[in-house]
């Protein structure tokens, strides 16, 4: 004699239905926390060398590396050493060959002798010019360094500000798997706000806007995540960006 199916079915319709019925709501006193939030930056503490340190911790933070170099003289000798330790197979499979970087501008980067300091490295600069160009833009693509000076830095973040313009191509800082940024600590300033209104004051804010053709806030490398939140380096732009911090001797904002 063969057993009903029956119960069997209604063990299965019960535990579709306890699957398909909505949980009831929860009263206010049961909610979950709600994740902290980071609050709006609205100061940092003042000072050249607290700026310097604080803008380098925050740059970790968001990872991203640094150095200060006390003495501008030594700042060239820093960023040729940076070089070969991004670049050791082109420096030992072509001794004779210099080794390319893609680079703002001499002047533009502010690092006394940098051009004959690397030089006497075997590393020679590109200062690429009319990126409309097919040759140009194809060379520009093929350099893993990139080196730039910054117009302006925040401690409270460890951003920086890059104006494009002449001699200030926005594609070494763009392009390249490595950036090297050249972060005078006369230019950090405590956060966005104080370097507004430093410009302000100085009546500079309007000047600087119009005689860039482009202005860029770069925190760190550049990231992307995709919808299960994995964080991935590197995908619209540098994957590495190493801050060399030197010392001026000028007072910030000045």
């Amino acid at each position: 004699m063969t057993a009903s199916p029956v119960p069997a079915r209604d063990e299965i319709l019960a535990r579709l239905t306890g699957y398909l019925t909505p949980e009831p709501p929860r009263f206010r006193g049961e909610a979950e926390p709600l994740p902290t939030v980071p609050m709006t930056v609205t100061g940092a503490p003042s000072g050249d060398a607290t700026l310097a340190a604080m803008f380098g911790s925050r740059l970790e933070d968001v990872q991203g590396t640094y150095e200060i170099v006390d003495r501008p003289g030594d700042a060239a000798e820093q960023v040729a050493q940076r070089i070969r330790l991004w670049c050791p197979p082109l420096f030992d499979d072509q001794p004779g060959a210099p080794t390319q970087v893609l680079a703002w501008a001499p002047d533009e980067i502010g690092v006394p002798n940098l051009e004959n300091r690397l030089r006497e490295s075997n590393i020679e600069l590109l200062v690429p010019g009319d990126l409309h160009e097919a040759q140009v833009r194809h060379k520009a693509a093929g350099l893993s360094v990139g080196i730039t000076g910054v117009d302006a830095a925040f401690a409270s973040t460890g951003s920086v500000v890059l104006a494009s313009g002449k001699g200030k191509s926005r594609s070494a800082s763009l392009l390249p798997l490595h950036h090297l940024m050249i972060v005078p600590a006369s230019r950090i300033y405590p956060t966005f706000e104080d370097w507004l209104r430093t410009l302000r004051q100085a009546g500079e804010l309007e000047n600087f806007l119009r005689h860039n053709a482009q202005v860029a806030f770069v925190t760190g490398p550049s990231k992307s995540a995709d919808i299960e939140l994995n964080l991935t380096l590197g995908v619209h732009g540098p994957k590495v960006v190493h801050a060399i911090v030197v010392d001026d001797g000028t007072p910030t904002g000045s």
